[in-house]
């Protein structure tokens, strides 16, 4: 089971109870479903609705806008008891939220009136979409995608790929460059309503793993938008330390998803023998040194996680952009470790399709491809430890 929060991650009463629902609701609910919507590659619907009905929607949302209102500890450990249950909800979740962040720290007081409602009274979802053909890396790269003034609002153009919940999201938050600007400076964010006209899904979704975030190709062809849609001017969006969390929620979902396995593998070493040998698998020094390894590596990057959440609030964006390269790191090494480890450990067996271990090793080798990369996080490290900008 996932530990409990370590002694420098205390969080209120209020949160932990919280927490307790999400992992609750990934028992009963989401993990039972998961093995389908991998197989369908298709929207965890019914588990969104679980997680609306409970408030976890909302998890970003402020509390005066009727949200909850968690903070960056709180925050992970939902994500992290989630993707227990079901990695890509999870990540659908955390992508969700990350939206959440952005129109708290840039949106106008008459944008959050608009959007917020959406989320927590009719339990919509809003997509970030930031990746792009021929490029690597996320959100901090520069963007071929352009939103310009038109007549009427502004036009966006361009490609986007992995477009997590096309097709099911009400919003989609597109990562743009303001025509006219250079660089980062003109980085600017368009929450389009996602049924808008100059909108086209393309391609299909059939991969390795993370099946469920159904996020295929998307172009935008003079798709306009009126000027409600832009969150702040251009180049806020870099400057209010956003951005940053999508790696910090990465990190819990691969967490959460590897000690899946990890359980998974500790309860069918208990229950279960191999021929000749008379004594169960947990018996096995073999398995015993194996297990340890595991459950000790996974430990370590989760209190590394931890430790980032607890200095998010007090640190700057460049701050943040370390203390998630870190998490995300450590959590990517662990879990790619772990739950290679649980197919090995258990054998050719382990990926029978009626075995979650192959699935589960599927998501996590999937998801960790996720930017920053693994490459790309150590430099980022590296940098900051030598004070090379």
């Amino acid at each position: 089971m996932i530990a409990s929060d370590s002694p420098s991650s205390a969080i209120s009463e209020a949160d932990r109870r919280v927490v307790e629902e999400a992992r609750r609701v990934a028992e009963e609910r989401l993990w039972p479903r998961a093995a389908r919507y991998d197989e369908s590659a298709s929207h965890p619907l019914e588990s969104w609705a679980d997680l609306w009905e409970r408030g976890l929607l909302a998890a970003a949302v402020p509390k005066a806008h009727g949200g909850l209102g968690l903070d960056m500890p709180a925050y992970v450990m939902v994500i992290e008891r989630l993707a227990y249950g079901c990695p890509s909800s999870a990540m659908t979740l955390h992508m969700h939220s990350v939206v959440q962040r952005f129109i708290d720290a840039l949106a106008t007081r008459e944008q959050k009136e608009r959007f917020y409602p959406e989320v927590v009274e009719h339990g919509k979802l809003f997509a970030s979409w930031g990746s792009e053909p021929g490029r690597r890396g996320g959100s901090h790269a520069p963007r071929r995608a352009v939103v310009a003034p038109v007549d009427g609002g502004y036009a966006i153009n361009g490609v986007k790929h992995f477009c997590t919940m096309a097709g099911a999201a009400r919003r989609c938050m597109v990562h743009c460059a303001m025509d006219g600007y250079d660089g980062i400076e003109g980085y600017q964010l368009v929450l389009a309503p996602s049924n808008a006209a100059g909108i086209t899904v393309s391609g299909g979704w059939n991969t390795l793993g993370m099946r469920a975030t159904v996020s295929p190709t998307v172009t935008f062809e003079d798709c306009i938008v009126g000027v409600e849609a832009l969150l702040g001017e251009p180049g806020d969006a870099m400057r209010v330390g956003v951005t940053e969390g999508f790696g910090l929620g990465y990190a819990a979902v691969y967490l959460g998803a590897a000690q899946r396995a990890l359980d998974y593998t500790v309860e069918f070493c208990k229950t279960n023998r191999v021929s000749p040998d008379p004594d169960l698998l947990s018996r096995n020094l073999v398995v015993q040194r194996s297990v340890a390894e595991m459950s000790m590596a996974l430990q370590g990057a989760r209190l590394a996680l931890y430790e980032s959440a607890d200095r998010w609030q007090a640190a700057d964006p460049s701050s943040r952009r370390v203390l998630a390269a870190r998490a995300k790191y450590m959590a990517s090494h662990a879990s790619q470790s772990a739950t290679s480890q649980c197919v090995q450990t258990i054998g050719g067996r382990s990926a029978r399709k009626d075995m979650p271990l192959e699935r589960l090793y599927r998501d996590v080798r999937t998801a960790t491809l996720m930017p920053p990369n693994v490459d790309a996080s150590l430099e980022i490290v590296g940098r900051a430890e030598l004070d090379v900008e």
